[in-house]
């Protein structure tokens, strides 16, 4: 029965992931591999991200739109793919549409404009709002139209039933039909007059007269009020008339956002006499007359030879290939991300699929020189030697480090972070030099310290009687209390992250900065084993001075971190200077805590601290990436200069960007895309004086406060925050090429973990 089972679970999963060498567009495949034709992937993207800046001052830039012909020597280098990647990436912040041109019907203008309409009444910007693009973007034109006609002073705010700020902010709710105002039905009596009367600056920015104006008006309020057969009037035009109107409607949604157009699929057309006149029309006439478009047009050699290189006239073949963008064969390590993503959707754990991959290159010679490899070639290499040896691989035993668990668990491994931090303490104590006995000083009194803000508790106080004896056991001091504070804390931190634990920045402020200073406890003898990294000043009769015992250095409200004595059983360790990077002495987490708190004053007491979202983003980014309980992903999202970090903990994640508020496009297409996701998220921005993030900045998409709310977290910074962060920055950019580095990134998370608690707390 065991045996039958184990069969039939092979063949389950046995069947060949490669067998598909033809792209699929489905959510599986995307966002596909990075490293496949990255640099044409970039050139289009910011040229889609340069519409988005021209736009920002609402109105339609004059000039032509952007047409890339992108070609291949032959089919399979992945031009469909590369079209797939760029629609997912742009998502809701430019729209997609793919030109109707196949042998299956006729290349015109009518199908054209049929087709844009389809599109346009069945795509979703997303699945929250639950508006087609056509009701969007029909939506902002209406209220462009009243808000125009207010600012023209043509109508008075009196007599329009919503005010400027609220059409503004929220056209996609108060247009639609089930809105609670009356804007809509005011619109459909005073249609006329508004067109009639509207600024002609407005009329002009759309390349339109009056009466097309009035035109598309009626049309876009029958369709938001009435809906049934509001489309009929555009079916059934002549080539003439299809070609104003699609022209008419893309200006209007371009208005609204960019539109990428493309042209793909012209293998039918392979020695055509006629459609290369055809679809060079049409791909023209867009470039011409719709300045926010880009087009691509994906074609082989041989079909952009049959079809438009020997059959075009020159002028018109110059505007199709002004920017030529041909595609080369992809490289080793490109293929081998391409095989290992195919593999993910079977059982192979991650060092299996990576053994697959090399096996294929070794076999293949991938590294040659000489080899050519596109992605259908290697799809269809990896597919043959999956059916040669996919019985013996499946037949290995399951290792369950795949991506999907890792995906699934990112707390898997906490107990081996908490046996690092154990064994870093170990190291720590065991690499102290011992001096000889001789030279040993007795031990100095105990001393009263503050405890550290984030650590949860301490070792326990060891009989007195017991460490005055002068015998050699003493010297061999059991390291097992000072392990014990250092591991509870991590166990505390922990908890905290999987969701037991309740401690977050925001609300610890008062503890760390306002807060009485806590009982002061008798601190332990130390054991001259662990004074040896610190040697105490020769003293004969060390006495702590009344003032210092209690003092502590502040600025404002801030209390720099006192982590325990960087110098066990000296009478000045508050005071002592930070260690040097330099020093050959291991680093304990107590001078840690002293250098940092000595950072933290010089900042403070420095000029006025600015909030430098790109160094913060690299410092979150390199700590985020060594903590213990989070799984941390890099993302680059459209008109973003830096990337974008998706933690996955517990049963949500957190997309933060470090990017101004000023760049709204960003922020408002990270909102559009959080929003289409199944995922349970939300978006972390970072809020200073001298950098203020508003939630308003959202509005101007149409996003209604509530939905702002209910997925935007803006985490205000204050300076102590900022001293914190930087210093931390400064001292591990200090030590990033020593031999502690390592052990200097873990510390600086435990010292910041109330700020990673902070980001990762669900709305």
């Amino acid at each position: 029965m065991r045996d039958f089972t184990n069969q039939r679970f092979v063949e389950e999963h046995s069947a060949n992931p490669f067998l598909e060498d033809l792209f699929v567009d489905h959510p599986t495949q995307l966002p596909g591999v990075a490293r496949i034709h990255h640099a044409v992937f970039s050139q289009i993207l910011e040229s889609v991200e340069s519409l988005l800046q021209r736009g920002d001052s609402g109105r339609i830039p004059a000039g032509l739109g952007r047409l890339f012909l992108l070609t291949a020597p032959e089919a399979g280098y992945g031009k469909s793919h590369l079209v797939a990647r760029l629609r997912d990436h742009l998502g809701a912040i430019a729209s997609t549409l793919f030109l109707p041109f196949d042998r299956s019907r006729p290349v015109a203008w009518p199908v054209a404009l049929s087709s844009t309409l389809r599109q346009f009444t069945t795509l979703t910007r997303n699945r929250h709002l639950s508006v087609t693009l056509l009701e969007e973007f029909s939506r902002y034109f209406l209220s462009r139209l009243v808000l125009d006609c207010l600012e023209s002073g043509m109508l008075k705010p009196r007599e329009c039933p919503e005010s400027a700020s609220r059409v503004k902010a929220e056209f996609v709710t108060l247009f639609g039909p089930d809105s609670d105002s009356k804007i809509l039905s005011w619109l459909d009596k005073r249609a006329d007059d508004l067109t009639r009367h509207s600024d002609p600056e407005f009329s002009r920015r759309l390349g339109m007269g009056q009466r097309e104006l009035a035109f598309w008006t009626r049309v876009f309020v029958d369709l938001n009020l009435r809906e049934h057969g509001t489309l009929d009037r555009l079916r059934g035009l002549s080539n003439g008339e299809a070609r104003e109107r699609l022209l008419q409607l893309l200006r209007i949604a371009t208005y609204h956002r960019p539109v990428m157009l493309v042209a793909d699929g012209l293998d039918g057309f392979h020695h055509s006499d006629t459609a290369g006149m055809e679809i060079a029309e049409i791909l023209n006439g867009i470039r011409e007359k719709v300045p926010r478009t880009v087009s691509l047009v994906c074609v082989n050699d041989d079909v952009w030879s049959s079809v438009f290189a020997n059959r075009l006239p020159g002028a018109w073949l110059d505007r199709l290939n002004a920017e030529t963008v041909p595609l080369r064969p992809i490289g080793p390590e490109a293929a081998t991300d391409l095989v290992r993503l195919r593999l993910r959707h079977t059982r192979l754990s991650e060092s299996a699929a990576a053994k697959f991959a090399q096996r294929l290159g070794d076999d293949h010679l991938w590294i040659d020189a000489q080899t050519r490899l596109t992605p259908r070639t290697v799809l269809r290499q990896a597919s043959d030697l999956w059916r040669r040896e996919a019985k013996a691989l499946l037949a290995q035993p399951v290792v369950q480090d795949d991506y999907e668990d890792l995906d699934e668990e990112p707390l898997a491994h906490l107990t081996d972070k908490a046996a690092f931090f154990a064994e870093l303490q170990r190291e720590g104590e065991s690499a102290a030099p011992r001096p000889p006995a001789e030279e040993m000083t007795p031990p100095l009194p105990s001393a009263a310290t503050a405890p550290g803000p984030f650590i949860s508790s301490h070792a326990p106080a060891r009989d007195r009687s017991v460490d005055s004896e002068p015998h050699n056991d003493r010297f061999q001091a059991d390291p097992e209390p000072i392990r014990e504070v250092d591991l509870t804390g991590i166990d505390s931190i922990i908890n905290d992250i999987r969701g037991t634990g309740k401690t977050v920045m925001s609300e610890t402020q008062e503890q760390r900065f306002g807060a009485e200073p806590p009982q002061q406890a008798q601190e332990p003898v130390a054991s001259p084993s662990h004074d040896a990294a610190f040697p105490p000043p020769q003293v004969p009769h060390p006495v702590r001075e009344p003032a210092r015992e209690t003092e502590a250095p502040s600025f404002g409200e801030f209390t720099p971190q006192m982590g325990g004595n960087a110098f066990p059983g000296t009478s000045h360790a508050t005071t002592a200077p930070a260690p040097s990077p330099r020093t050959t002495a291991p680093l304990t987490r107590a001078a840690l805590e002293q250098m940092l708190a000595q950072r933290e004053r010089e900042l403070l007491a420095g000029p006025a601290l600015a909030l430098d979202l790109e160094r913060f983003g690299r410092f979150v980014r390199t700590v985020g990436a060594t903590h213990a309980a989070l799984s941390q992903q890099e993302e680059r999202h459209p008109s973003s200069r830096t990337v974008c970090l998706r933690w996955s903990v517990r049963s949500h994640s957190v997309l933060t960007g470090f990017e101004s508020p000023r760049n709204i496009y960003f922020w408002n297409n990270l909102l559009q895309q959080s929003l289409a996701s199944n995922r349970q998220e939300k978006i972390a921005a970072f809020s200073h004086d001298t950098e203020p993030f508003e939630p308003s900045l959202f509005a101007s998409f149409g996003f209604s406060p509530a939905v702002i709310r209910g997925r935007v977290d803006i985490i205000e910074m204050k300076d102590r925050e900022l001293a914190m962060i930087y210093a931390a920055d400064s001292i591990l950019r200090d030590f990033e090429r020593s031999a502690d580095a390592e052990k200097i990134a873990q510390l600086i998370t435990l010292h910041l973990d109330p700020l990673w608690r902070r980001i990762i707390q669900p709305l």
